[in-house]
């Protein structure tokens, strides 16, 4: 809901609203095996590899450990993101929240069709001791969009009540306490979650600020760990990847950006 104070400025709101898809997950409790189809999009389980391509190993020749993966034909249908296809992420044994930890890959359409690695007792238990989570889980979708954030550095709103202040500052330094919960909602509330696409939420700022070559880079994959549920509830952990839209509509992953955020509880 768009605060009182701001209504009169609804249709600028509106016109910087951003489609994205909302994910929202399921435990199985169980780490293996996999019951779920190879296809089908979950966090862990085993993936969708056809036999025509190499199973992701890290520098070393150590196999990576599948962490999630997304079938686009799950998905609402979106202009943004491509009808078919499989984005799958894996994650270093390893693993210590580090851009080099993380390899991404997508499945075109035409290699869905291709006959596929079913055996994968390669990936023992022991594997996944780093991996932030800690069960399979089943992924479900829906169509929304992301109003605002007041922490993504694409989200260019202003108005004369901020003064030149950041949304930030004018919710600390302006606002009652009830005016204060109305704009949280809107500002941060609103970006939170995981998702695809939209706006995202960063704890300790939006890194393309710093990096100008990814400034132009939209949110393709939001991980949002603070949920306990989803993460091992020691840390709050978000996983961003951006991509430019040039390579989505290419459906070229191969410079995908990963970002890992990890704040205590």
């Amino acid at each position: 809901m768009i605060p009182k104070i701001l209504e009169k400025y609804k249709s600028e709101l509106e016109s910087h609203r951003r489609d994205s898809i909302i994910i929202s997950e399921n435990e199985l409790n169980l780490l293996s095996p996999d019951p779920l189809d190879f296809k089908t999009s979950k966090y862990l389980g085993y993936p969708f590899i056809p036999l025509t391509m190499e199973y992701p190993k890290d520098k070393n020749g150590n196999v990576l450990i599948p962490t999630v993966q997304i079938n686009f034909a799950e998905i609402p249908k979106s202009d943004l993101f491509p009808e078919k296809g499989i984005l799958q992420i894996f994650l270093n044994q390893h693993f210590n929240f580090g851009k080099e930890d993380c390899f991404v890959q997508y499945i075109r359409e035409e290699q869905l069709e291709l006959p596929y690695i079913e055996d994968f007792s390669f990936l023992k238990d022991e594997f996944y001791s780093n991996n932030p989570f800690k069960s399979i889980y089943t992924l479900n979708f829906g169509k929304s969009f992301s109003w605002a954030s007041a922490t993504d550095s694409q989200y260019q709103f202003q108005c004369e009540e901020f003064d030149d202040l950041s949304i930030e500052e004018y919710m600390w330094e302006l606002l009652d306490e009830d005016s204060y919960d109305e704009f949280s909602e809107f500002f941060t509330g609103e970006s939170m979650g995981s998702k695809l696409g939209g706006y995202g939420y960063f704890i300790h700022g939006d890194f393309r600020k710093i990096e100008n070559r990814i400034k132009d880079y939209i949110l393709l994959l939001q991980i949002d760990g603070s949920d306990e549920a989803v993460y091992n509830g020691e840390q709050y952990v978000y996983l961003h990847l951006f991509i430019s839209k040039k390579d989505l509509s290419n459906l070229d992953f191969s410079n995908v950006y990963v970002d890992w955020e990890v704040s205590d509880n």
